[in-house]
């Protein structure tokens, strides 16, 4: 991929999904940066709830257990800091040409290019973690994450299981760190252990609920969209990427139906990167709270930069970077 002149190259923000959260998050940024503090106060002041205190613990609200029947916030709280952090640097005028959100992580985008408001966005979210914990009730579900083995061996481990009457759907796969995230049902788990002996691998769990983006949750996304149908969508200010196609979409009802189509459907992620590159994009700006690893996992070109905003350095950094960037 050839290199571009530096007034040609555009800027992607980055929102992260389920799995970034930590206890503790963000804290450093709160208490270096009062924008950023002020911006999660404006969020918890217009959903009424305290989502900044919860990103303190206790650790069931961040991690919730697979039975859990309790409503579990590790999503929110995810999104509510990377969209304070975001909007802190508009703030600051650093605006991205494109937007884009690893898995939950969409609905973070959409909310910041204005496709629907902070409520709108939350409630959303909150509806849709809620459909997934009843779906994972009823019919026990979970995300794995497997390491060292190829595309082709983990799709064919995934198709020799189904194959046996064990669904085992491979929902995101990134080709350079030979990492792999499959679902399926719980009482299949060791089944696949059984199949990845063979192989030099790790394998680890999901802490979260249900197997997201695989057609065990079908229910889910039927039910997502009809209740999406009740929530006013309006362009994004900036086109979005999204996880269904890997392409950039500006329709209000393009989004309504790729957000919940996605979430019965693959994670592109990788493709959404490279897809990107292709467009221009030379420089990704990871929202707080943690990196999402866009450089490890493709290979980028060298006029290519990642910046991240998840240590008070990390976004003085980002924040001087951005402002030596030509302005459009």
């Amino acid at each position: 991929m050839k290199s571009l002149p530096r007034s040609n190259r555009k800027t992607a923000f980055l929102f992260p999904g389920s799995g970034a959260q930590h206890l503790g998050m963000g804290r450093a940024l709160r208490d270096a940066f009062p924008d950023i503090e002020n911006g999660l106060m404006e969020i918890n002041g217009v959903l009424g709830c305290d989502l900044a205190s919860a990103m303190d613990g206790p650790p069931e609200l961040l991690f919730p257990p697979v039975d859990s029947r309790t409503p579990t916030i590790f999503m929110e709280v995810t999104m509510a800091l990377s969209l304070a952090v975001a909007r802190s640097l508009a703030r600051a005028g650093a605006f991205p040409d494109v937007l884009a959100g690893r898995s939950m992580g969409e609905y973070s985008a959409a909310s910041f290019g204005g496709v629907f408001g902070t409520g709108d966005c939350f409630l959303m979210v909150k509806t849709v973690t809620l459909y997934g914990q009843e779906d994972c009730l009823e019919n026990p579900s979970s995300l794995v994450t497997i390491y060292g083995l190829s595309r082709m061996e983990l799709g064919k481990v995934a198709e020799e299981m189904s194959a046996a009457g064990h669904l085992c759907e491979v929902v995101a796969f990134y080709d350079k760190p030979r990492i792999g995230a499959a679902g399926l049902r719980n009482s299949s788990l060791e089944e696949l252990r059984k199949r990845l002996a063979p192989f030099r691998h790790r394998i680890s769990v999901s802490k979260e609920v249900g197997a997201f983006h695989s057609s065990l949750f079908d229910r889910l996304a039927g039910r997502a969209r009809g209740f999406f149908s009740g929530i006013p969508f309006s362009p994004p200010a900036r086109p979005l990427y999204m996880n269904l196609d890997a392409a950039p979409e500006v329709s209000p009802d393009g989004i309504k139906e790729k957000l919940a189509s996605a979430l019965n459907s693959p994670v592109l992620w990788q493709e959404t990167i490279r897809n990107m590159l292709a467009a221009g994009v030379r420089t990704f700006v990871e929202m707080a709270p943690g990196a999402m690893l866009t450089e490890f996992i493709c290979d980028l070109p060298q006029d290519a930069e990642v910046l991240r905003t998840d240590t008070p350095e990390h976004y003085k950094q980002t924040m001087r970077r951005l402002a030596e960037k030509p302005r459009a």
